[in-house]
């Protein structure tokens, strides 16, 4: 059975947080409409109440859930990461332009990987990447904010079916 793809999306400050503005839940037996008011804001999570309006940053939601607190979408541990290669940019006037890219597990690209190592644990500067990397090719369409790639071309989605 393959793996299951991680997914992304927001995750939230606990409402008891400083990050949080609301205050404290009202009290639902003095003012109902100020507690639903409040509640719709604070859904109930694992760890308590979480405040909508107070984003932590775009999580895995798989690792996170699995290690019980905030884990950054480019920190996730399962899915591929697609990132510039040689810190090639693409040009910020060409939409849809290929990038070359490394694609490969977060802990290679972070260098994390024995493969960087000798048997003596000595770093291998001059390994530009490890066995589990490949080369691949992204478009600029598909940069994230934290400088990786993934998802489909918009422009040329259509046109490879």
């Amino acid at each position: 059975m393959p793996e299951r793809q991680h997914e992304h999306g927001p995750y939230y400050w606990n409402a008891d947080t400083p990050h949080c503005k609301h205050g404290d839940e009202p009290d639902q037996s003095t003012d109902c409409e100020a507690h639903d008011r409040w509640s719709d804001r604070h859904p109930e999570s694992e760890n308590g109440h979480i405040c909508l309006d107070a984003p932590m940053g775009e999580a895995c939601r798989d690792c996170s859930a699995e290690d019980g607190e905030f884990v950054p979408w480019g920190a996730c541990r399962t899915r591929e990461h697609a990132r510039p290669k040689n810190g090639v940019a693409p040009n910020p006037d060409t939409e849809h332009q290929q990038v070359p890219v490394w694609v490969g597990p977060y802990w290679c690209l972070e260098r994390d990987c024995e493969d960087y190592f000798t048997d003596d644990g000595d770093e291998i500067p001059s390994k530009d990447r490890c066995s589990h990397i490949r080369e691949g090719q992204a478009c600029a369409c598909q940069r994230n904010a934290d400088g990786e790639y993934d998802g489909v071309c918009t422009a040329t989605a259509g046109a490879a079916a």
